[in-house]
């Protein structure tokens, strides 16, 4: 009986793997005329090492799917794929790993080859745009670490934080009473402005650029308001602010993207595009409950990985709302990065490659 009840369970995964190859190299959904999505490479994954490979040669890319995490390359060499409760902290160069040692710190700071860091003794880490945080117990703090584990400082809010995002330069936070306050890179206190503008004030939705000098919140319940601040010398002012027809409970998806011209925003109907400047106020009609964005910079080509329900999809377009096509995804479909034009996805056992080329 075992062993009928583990031939049919085999027969289930070997059915699942043989859907997933079919998918992505055989019925592939076409894009527009000029663009095209090429497979290049689709593998199984276990708990596990992998193949071992030289991070300084091959770079490492961050996987993480429910409760796995692993590293591998873009030429789909698995370095290692690991399992525990609720996943873990993981980023392209470095991942942390909850130590159980009596008396020890609470997390050990780790490369993607398993090599140690350091030591961090932190409530609640976590990684946004590849930089090292921790939130304090109460939701009213945020410490910053170095690549080396390194605490560099400490920052309390007013209140509880209900948004967060960093650049490279500037860290800021919204707060559950509807504050922004950004955050210096030597720990101090960049800017503190609130929106207003709502009856009940809250940072639903923030963003900040790349280079620090722009940033997109979502504010506000009863009117929901989009705002867009400017570094305008040693301070940020309002470049541009549009009134929504949303009334969102919940965070709300803000990206500026990294053109540093162009902002997407969560709307009912589908993904806002807005200019920082304001001058542009377009609409990609694809309905999502979250989504992601990147733009290859060698074609200008941008690229969207939007979810609603457990449905997920990759969405080609030119900034502002060309729309070039979409490609549906497997349900099982739990993770979607972008690095060029190249687009890597998986889910618990499976990572898959594919290049899009323009024609």
């Amino acid at each position: 009986m075992g062993e009928v009840k583990g031939r049919r369970i085999a027969f289930s995964v070997l059915a699942v793997i043989v859907v997933i190859l079919l998918y992505f190299f055989v019925f592939a959904e076409p894009l527009s005329p000029e663009l095209s999505a090429i497979p290049k490479w689709k593998i199984d994954i276990a708990v596990g090492p992998g193949t071992a490979f030289d991070s300084a040669d091959s770079a490492s890319l961050a996987f993480a799917a429910g409760d796995r995490y692993g590293y591998y390359s873009f030429d789909g060499t698995v370095a290692f794929v690991a399992e525990i409760p609720g996943g873990a902290p993981v980023s392209d160069a470095s991942y942390l790993y909850r130590a159980s040692a009596a008396g020890s710190a609470g997390f050990m700071l780790k490369k993607p080859d398993d090599r140690t860091i350091a030591a961090i003794d932190a409530a609640y880490p976590f990684y946004t745009s590849g930089r090292l945080f921790s939130a304090q117990n109460d939701g009213t703090g945020v410490s910053a670490y170095d690549e080396r584990g390194r605490k560099l400082w400490t920052y309390a809010f007013p209140c509880q934080l209900s948004a967060f995002s960093a650049g490279e330069s500037l860290v800021v936070g919204g707060t559950v009473d509807g504050w922004l306050e950004g955050i210096s890179p030597d720990g101090g206190r960049a800017f503190s402005f609130a929106p207003g503008g709502s009856r009940l004030p809250v940072i639903l939705g923030l963003d900040v650029s790349r280079s620090g000098n722009w940033i997109a919140a979502v504010s506000g319940i009863d009117r929901q308001r989009l705002v867009v601040l400017g570094r305008g010398g040693t301070d940020f002012r309002v470049s541009s602010h549009r009134y929504l027809e949303s009334d969102y409970r919940e965070p709300v998806r803000v990206i500026v993207m990294d053109d540093e011209r162009h902002v997407l925003y969560r709307r009912p109907d589908g993904i806002g595009v807005w200019s920082v400047d304001g001058s542009v106020d377009g609409l990609l009609p694809v309905k999502a409950d979250d989504f992601d964005a990147a733009i290859d910079e060698a074609t200008g080509v941008a690229y969207l990985s939007a979810r609603r329900g457990n449905k997920s999809e990759i969405v080609a377009f030119r900034l502002p709302d060309t729309l070039l096509g979409r490609i549906s995804l497997p349900d099982n479909c739990e993770y979607i990065r972008f690095s060029g034009s190249s687009a890597f996805v998986g889910g618990r056992t499976w990572l898959a490659r594919f290049d899009f080329v323009e024609e």
